[in-house]
């Protein structure tokens, strides 16, 4: 895939990038900022390690806080993903939250590629 500018790559994802920016207040420079800092977000492997131990609690404390992170930052697969999953753990649907895993963690690495492929 050739980089593609931020615009391309939140148009091609589906991102909200409009409402990204209103929460950053029209600045370009701050949603390109936290973009890049995304993949070292600690969430996720805080979330990966609660779901390879089938910490329940712990799953629903890092969906919902990388749902947060996702919301802020636009990335709505990531995010509806997040909310399904935190749902699911918060119902007592344990049957469905591998699967949710999976989607969750399929979402966030397409987002972390996508991030990785936006010329700066």
């Amino acid at each position: 895939m050739m980089d593609m500018n931020v615009q391309d790559t939140a148009k091609a994802k589906g991102w909200d990038l409009e409402g990204t920016l209103r929460r950053f207040g029209g600045s370009q420079m701050m949603l390109e900022r936290f973009l890049k800092k995304f993949p070292q977000d600690p969430t996720f492997g805080k979330l990966e390690e609660a779901a390879e131990q089938g910490d329940l609690p712990g799953i629903e404390t890092a969906a919902h806080t990388l749902k947060g992170i996702a919301g802020n930052l636009g990335l709505t697969a990531l995010y509806e993903g997040c909310s399904s999953l935190v749902a699911a753990v918060r119902a007592g649907e344990t049957q469905r939250v591998p699967g949710l895993w999976e989607t969750v963690r399929a979402e966030y690495q397409a987002a972390v590629s996508a991030v990785a492929q936006i010329e700066w």
